[in-house]
């Protein structure tokens, strides 16, 4: 029983990581104006946080060697709420920044920790329910800053609300300690084995030299830069090529994230069933139907386009997440899960503001195209991560 309730402080915790992630988006179009800054700094922002989860994510992975993951899902629940109550009260783009790389900070380690410890304590059914949880936290902030909006109440204000709960999750994570202690170390194994004494320190220099660890890099910063790509330029692409009005295509972008959030769900009540290898291909498969579909598609099914495109997106995150200590060990799957998410944030950064400039030079229209090229990567990458830790057992 007491493993039950541990899922459900480690699903508030990732609540809490979605909640800022849709934020930016729905408050920059007031936040820009009341700032008095260009509309395009959103990407320093953006890019920011990126690089402040990537650092995260490689600094968990030391952490591991000398903190339990509640003590470092603690502080770092603790560094996000802080830095959006920062973001409450900046007077300036330049404390925005710099509460963005304590955002980065503190959302990186709660990614990095929360994945590795629900890859080695429960099943994949789990994960993928784990990953829902962070789609819920996304639709959270749009809805509440339209209400706050409607009722002429300032972006301040959802920050604030935000990061009040950000606080309570904070005390509830600090006060379930008991919880983690019983569910013990992360070098207990997935079925449920004994801990084992602990192994001597893996660096990351070795844990990259392991079979297939470049390759589940590739493939999560490919996975990460065409997901991140279509929620950054899916909208525009509705309006400037398919010729869809601006308020339709903002909805429709926003199917992407139903779309992720019920991909997960069902994932979530099939995993136990179905394999993570045919379900990622599966997902794959779907992804290139919906792309095929946003491609050809006429303005009238762009919700159908993009929320294909995003159902197929929802499982294959977490069961890669969830596939790392299958694939490298429990030994090893701290240190490959802080490589694989670093690669993420970096692809997460990089690729769309990358097709930013392609769109603006050459043409918009080359976004499935784009999109079609980061996900053959990922089909490629995940096939030869199968093989190579296929051989190396």
């Amino acid at each position: 029983m007491f493993s039950f309730f541990l899922l459900v402080v480690i699903y508030l915790a990732f609540i809490s990581l979605g909640l800022p992630d849709s934020m930016l988006g729905a408050a920059w179009p007031v936040m820009y104006q009341n700032l008095e800054v260009p509309v395009s700094w959103a990407g320093f922002i953006s890019i920011t946080i990126c690089l402040g989860t990537t650092v995260s994510s490689l600094i968990y992975a030391k952490l591991t060697d000398k903190f339990t993951t509640w003590f470092i899902t603690t502080i770092s629940i603790a560094l996000t709420a802080a830095a959006l109550f920062i973001f409450s009260i900046a007077p300036s783009f330049l404390i925005l920044i710099l509460a963005a790389i304590i955002l980065g900070l503190g959302a990186g380690a709660v990614d990095a920790g929360l994945n590795n410890f629900v890859a080695l304590h429960y099943k994949a059914r789990a994960m993928n329910f784990l990953h829902a949880f962070w789609g819920v936290g996304t639709l959270v902030g749009p809805f509440m800053l339209s209400f706050y909006f409607a009722h002429g109440l300032s972006w301040r204000s959802g920050y604030t609300t935000i990061s009040s709960i950000q606080a309570i999750i904070c005390v509830i994570v600090l006060i379930s300690r008991t919880l983690w202690k019983k569910a013990g170390d992360t070098t207990i194994t997935q079925n449920g084995s004994k801990p084992e004494l602990k192994q001597p320190a893996v660096t990351l220099s070795s844990a990259l030299k392991r079979p297939g660890a470049k390759a589940a890099m590739l493939g999560f910063f490919s996975y990460c830069s065409f997901e991140q790509s279509s929620m950054l330029w899916a909208s525009t692409y509705m309006v400037n090529v398919k010729g869809a009005s601006e308020s339709h295509a903002a909805l429709y972008a926003g199917l992407l994230f139903w779309g992720i959030t019920a991909g997960r769900i069902v994932s979530g009540l099939i995993a136990n069933k179905i394999n993570g290898k045919p379900l990622i291909r599966i997902a794959q498969a779907l992804i290139f139907i919906g792309l095929l579909l946003v491609l050809l598609a006429p303005p009238s099914a762009a919700p159908i386009a993009l929320f294909f495109l995003g159902f197929g997106f929802g499982p294959i995150y977490p069961t890669m997440m969830h596939q790392t200590p299958e694939f490298f060990g429990a030994e090893l799957s701290a240190k490959i899960m802080g490589l694989e998410m670093s690669a993420a944030y970096i692809g997460s950064a990089l690729m769309p503001a990358l097709f930013g400039v392609i769109g603006r030079n050459i043409s918009m229209s080359l976004f499935p195209f784009y999109a079609l090229l980061l996900l053959v990567i990922n089909i490629m990458a995940t096939e030869y991560k199968i093989r190579a830790t296929k051989r190396n057992h």
